[in-house]
This record gives structure tokens, C-alpha cells and sequence, in this order.
């Protein structure tokens, strides 16, 4: 039962989030609709924390320097940008950076060298914008996910794996980050949205995924009333210590307590994980009839794929492509591709979960 319980808690995941109002028209000449970023840059063009030029273009190619990052930084973070002298030997008081590379220095969020520069004009890397954003938002969790050319003794590698671990970003198809290629507006522009809104964090996972969607919420059907599951940006605590960030929140309606978890999808397989503790993997792919593992490494029980398109009646509708999941011990669990777990049942049959809603 231990196992059951754990899944229960482990299935519920998201949160409805709104998408942030878009105009019907780009506000940039050379930022089409069909700009794989388009949404992203008009997003945070209204929150005013990127801006174009005063040619109506914003340059989505163009590379962005630690000047640039700074200005971005300190306007995500709402820093003093006011122009002011400065530390810095090559940074001139009249410089449009100059007040938020101050700020963002103060902050601790960026670095100048030990020649007394700043740099402004240096180009910044994949692994640099890791770094940054891994300090201005308090990073700490890092995820499972390898990257094939992140090595643990590169630099940059934790930070890499913090915004791994956060949706900000999936690295290329073909399992690399590319930390020394140079960031582009329109990529720093997607990293940062996504930092902000799971709207966007949820455009980096796969639409084949059987996990929950973190722009939705979720409500189940379980012992003693229903469980509201919510994907939010908030304080969570994990033992003795107490993290910012997104986490999922599974709220018993019951008693009004909520219980906080850390997802992460990785690779080959989905794991559902509680931060310095236990991870559990749901589903072994590739999803086929027979396929068995071990749900984590403190429990010899194994679970077995014991169908691939069943048909499970849940209060919220009937799904005919339902995988089946069965434990050693007779529990079943149903997971839908696009929707993640919707149905566990005992060894007896009687239904323990059943989502019910999904707004």
C-alpha cells in the first residue's frame, strides 16, 4: 500500500496558468508569427523587460552581450537602472547598461574580472546565460537530465542542469546544451520567459509525454474527498530546509494541507521526484507489453507494462489508449499520453484515484 499511496500523491501534477495576452500582430518588422520564439518575445516585450530598436526591428539573430544581459536582468528583477559612474574602467557612466550593471554587480547576479573591467561588449555564452540566470533566480535543485557535452567539471554544468531542471530549457534533439555557442536575443528571450511562466516551460516537453500538462489543473477523485493539484511559484518545504521555485502542490480539499514535489522527465524514462530523497520511475520506455523495472532504489518491488490501449472509464471521460502499469502486488495504474495518470486501483479492483476534472 505504501507504494499505492506514494503514487497517488507522486500522479497529481498542474497548475492553471493563463497565457499571457498576445497581439494579433508582431510588434517587431522582423519577428514574424512564424518565429519559432515570436510569442516569447512579445511576452516579455509586454512585460517591458526586452525592447526592440528604434527601427522597429529587435535583430532576434543578433548575440547578446553582457550589457545587453544586464539591462534584461535588471529589468526582469526591476533593479535601479538609472545611468551612473561606475566600478568599472570600460564601463562609462553614460552607458544605457550602466546603472543595471551596478545594480546587477550589487546583486551578486554578474561579475566583473580582475583587470577591473565588465566587458560590456563581450558576447555571452550558453553556459555564461546558465550561470546568470541560475544566480538571479536562486537555483538549487539541478535535474536528472545528462547533457552529452556538459561534463560535471565544466563551470557552467550545474547551472546548466539547474535550468534544465526548471523547463527553461530541453537542449537540442540530439541530447547536447552547446554551452560555448553564442546566445541570441531571441533565445535569451525564450530562457527568460520560461524562467517566468509555465506557459512556456511547457512548450520544452514533448507533446507524446505522459506527463501532466503545467499550464492545467487537475482534481482526482481520492480516499476522503478530492486533491487539487496545482503547478506553482512558491515556497516549498522538503525536511528542514525550504525552497523557492515552481513545484508541483497537491492540495487535499479534506484537510487543507498540501504536500510539494519536484518533477522531472528524463530521458528514457519519467521520473516523478521529492528533492534529496526518493525518485520514481512510472513508465519504462519504450512503452511495451512486458517491459518491467524497479520504481526506485528503495524498493525491490517490480512493475510491468500489462497493457498498452486499454479502455478506462474515469469521471472526467473514457480513454481507449490507456498503458496499463501493474505492481507486483495486484495495484494497476493508468497513464494517458498528453495527460499523465488518470486511474490506480488495489489489488482488488477498487478504484484508490480517478481524475475528475482537468480546467
Amino acid at each position: 500500500m505504501k507504494r499505492l499511496v506514494t503514487s497517488i500523491f507522486i500522479m497529481m501534477l498542474a497548475f492553471a496558468f493563463t497565457a499571457q495576452p498576445i497581439s494579433a500582430a508582431s510588434k517587431f518588422s522582423d519577428v514574424t508569427k512564424t518565429n519559432q520564439f515570436h510569442d516569447e518575445i512579445q511576452y516579455l516585450t509586454g512585460k517591458k523587460i526586452i525592447s526592440g530598436f528604434t527601427n522597429g526591428t529587435f535583430k532576434p539573430k543578433a548575440e547578446v552581450t553582457r550589457g545587453d544581459a544586464a539591462i534584461m536582468i535588471g529589468r526582469l528583477k526591476d533593479l535601479d537602472g538609472t545611468k551612473r559612474p561606475t566600478k568599472f574602467k570600460d564601463v562609462n557612466k553614460d552607458s544605457a547598461a550602466s546603472g543595471y550593471i551596478t545594480s546587477a554587480v550589487e546583486k551578486g547576479y554578474i561579475t566583473g574580472y580582475a583587470d577591473g573591467t565588465f566587458r560590456p561588449n563581450t558576447i555571452l555564452t550558453r553556459g555564461d546565460m546558465a550561470i546568470i540566470l541560475t544566480r538571479v533566480l536562486d537555483l538549487q535543485l539541478g535535474s536528472m537530465q545528462e547533457f552529452s557535452d556538459v561534463g560535471h567539471s565544466m563551470k557552467a554544468s550545474e547551472s546548466i542542469y539547474n535550468i534544465a531542471g526548471e523547463f527553461i530549457t530541453g537542449g537540442y534533439a540530439n541530447g547536447t546544451f552547446r554551452p560555448y555557442d553564442n546566445v541570441t536575443r531571441e533565445q535569451f528571450s525564450a530562457f527568460l520567459a520560461r524562467a517566468l511562466s509555465p506557459v512556456y516551460k511547457q512548450r520544452t516537453v514533448s507533446k507524446d509525454s505522459f506527463t501532466l500538462d503545467m499550464t492545467k489543473k487537475y482534481v482526482y477523485n481520492v480516499p476522503g474527498g478530492k486533491m487539487n493539484v496545482s503547478f506553482k511559484n512558491t515556497s516549498a518545504k522538503f525536511g528542514d530546509l525550504t525552497y523557492k521555485g515552481f513545484f508541483w502542490e497537491y492540495m487535499d480539499t479534506a484537510t487543507n494541507k498540501a504536500q510539494y514535489v519536484r518533477y522531472e522527465e528524463i530521458k528514457d524514462a519519467m521520473y516523478l521526484k521529492y528533492p534529496f530523497s526518493e525518485s520514481n520511475i512510472e513508465l519504462k520506455f519504450p512503452i511495451k507489453v512486458g517491459a518491467k523495472w524497479t520504481p526506485s532504489i528503495n524498493e525491490n518491488e517490480t512493475e510491468t507494462i500489462t497493457g498498452v490501449k486499454k479502455t478506462i472509464s474515469t469521471p472526467y471521460k473514457k480513454f481507449t489508449n490507456a498503458v496499463e502499469v501493474t505492481s507486483e502486488t495486484g495495484s494497476k495504474k493508468y497513464f494517458v499520453k498528453g495527460i499523465g495518470q488518470v486511474k490506480t486501483v488495489d489489488k482488488s479492483g477498487k478504484v484508490y484515484s480517478e481524475l475528475v476534472s482537468i480546467q
